[in-house]
């Protein structure tokens, strides 16, 4: 398939790229990690093999969520939305952007997303999972707290995604959970494991009620929650949990259709992505890759290529959500929606 659209691929500045991959690569492959990282400009060649016109980039984890001082986090985020602004201006029928804020101040959040969304063009927000703060930056903010709510009234008014993308766990999770099991604290378990709880507590703590223009997207097939909504709306009894907040008519499935999205980064299962399909419809689910932390490119586009979906699925899933909810059909990208199935070469079942 032409035309695809991926939008959890990270970057980072070229000053931060090489310490912080060592946060997720061996030392041998820190290095190259660092540098794929840092380069935007040359991944323009591996994007059109693989069948890919648009990469949505985002500044890598922990990014400002990592940053207990309230004054540092917030001048990264202004200079990192700056910096990435003018690499999609150069290119922007190739790369558009999410925003970065921090996370300590709920209004200086919202100033700074509207200013990267109305000046810089961004067209979302990638938070990194909760916001570290404190001292020894072991205090963990959450968003589902009501001091948030300026934050979500400033995102639905801007009409916006929020991307929740996964981080590593603080030094007192670290220690009671994954010091003797250090494999399983990231992208092996651990990621999904605590976002889930996040995206959840977001959901329950009745953000979408309040907020219903809200659009939260998460990905890795969903953090595991497409496969156990059953259980989770099962079990959120409203007569044992009096004080959660969502509203009483509500379940976390009515979310899905609302206010939820999930991508398919980094889990190229298609027996998951049939099972996703079943649960919250494609018009749901994007697919994305998870540049550099997945392997190149050409792994999950392969994969998304050859999937035995019906063409409409594929079309929705691989470019006309995405382009629908990031409105990339505006400028300065002005992607063409509408394209036919053959102009775009779509395979798929019926191809």
């Amino acid at each position: 398939m032409r035309g695809k659209i991926i939008l959890e691929e990270a970057w980072n500045l070229s000053r931060l790229a090489a310490d912080e991959a060592k946060l997720y690569a061996s030392i041998h492959g820190a290095a190259l990690l660092g540098k794929a990282l840092a380069d935007i400009d040359g991944r323009i060649a591996a994007m059109d093999e693989a069948g890919v016109e648009m990469q949505v980039l985002s500044l890598t984890a922990p990014g400002c969520q990592g940053v207990s001082d309230p004054v540092e986090a917030h001048n990264m985020a202004v200079e990192s939305n700056n910096y990435i602004a003018e690499k999609v201006k150069a290119n922007p029928s190739r790369f558009a952007a999410f925003a970065a804020v921090s996370m300590h101040d709920p209004k200086q959040a919202a100033k700074e997303l509207s200013r990267a969304v109305i000046e810089l063009g961004c067209v979302g927000v990638m938070i990194n999972d909760f916001q570290s703060s404190g001292p020894d930056g072991n205090t963990t903010l959450f968003y589902d707290n009501p001091a948030y709510d300026a934050f979500w009234a400033a995102v639905e008014e801007l009409d916006v995604p929020v991307y929740l993308h996964p981080r590593l766990p603080s030094k007192l999770v670290f220690d009671e959970l994954y010091r003797d099991r250090k494999w399983l604290q990231a992208s092996a378990w651990g990621f999904a494991n605590q976002l889930s709880i996040h995206i959840l507590g977001i959901a329950t703590s009745g953000v979408f009620d309040r907020f219903p223009g809200v659009q939260l997207v998460f990905g890795h097939m969903g953090e595991h929650i497409p496969f156990d909504l059953w259980r989770l709306d099962h079990k959120l009894d409203r007569d044992r949990f009096p004080e959660m907040r969502m509203a009483k008519n509500k379940t976390i499935r009515d979310y899905f259709g609302s206010n939820m999205h999930i991508t398919t980064s980094g889990h190229f299962s298609t027996r998951s992505l049939q099972g996703a399909i079943a649960e919250l419809s494609s018009s749901r689910i994007m697919f994305s890759i998870d540049y550099p932390y997945e392997d190149g490119l050409m792994e999950g586009s392969t994969w998304f290529d050859a999937l035995p979906l019906s063409q409409p699925d594929l079309l929705a899933i691989g470019r006309e959500n995405a382009l629908r909810l990031l409105k990339l059909d505006r400028a300065p990208h002005n992607m063409k929606p509408g394209l036919t199935l053959k102009e775009l070469e779509i395979g798929g079942l019926g191809g």
